[in-house]
Parts: C-alpha cells; structure tokens; sequence
C-alpha cells in the first residue's frame, strides 16, 4: 500500500504512525510546507505568552527523527 499525506502536526502525524501500526510495509510520504512535521500545538499559548522562550522547546520530533523511528 502507497499512501501520502498532506500535513504534519497533530492530524497528519497522528494518522501517519496510526497508519504505521496497522501496516509496517506501507509506503507512507508525509508532506508539510514547513519545517516541523511534529510539535506541541497545545503549548502555543505558553511561546505567545513568554513561558517558554524558545519556539524550537515545541518542537516534538524533526523530519529526520520522524523518518528514522517511523519510517515515513
């Protein structure tokens, strides 16, 4: 099975390792246009607020991480 997905973050991740779990051969291609396929959406509010002070903190997982540990 070939299989891509538009988006990263919450929705796309979440289906692309869902995917993952269910067939270990798929062809899986996770596409974003931007640089972080995986962070912490609910933590938005704290980076605008100043709690955390650095946006790369929100960062969950690189593409390269993603790739390595997913396959994707």
């Amino acid at each position: 099975m070939k299989v891509v997905i538009i988006g990263g973050v919450a929705g796309g991740a979440t289906a692309a390792t869902r995917l993952r779990r269910l067939d270990e051969r798929a062809e899986i291609v996770m596409l974003d246009k931007g640089p972080h396929v995986s962070f912490s959406n609910c933590s938005l509010p704290f980076r605008l607020s100043g709690t955390v002070d650095a946006t790369d903190k929100l960062v969950m997982m690189t593409p390269q991480a993603f790739a390595a540990r997913y396959h994707i």
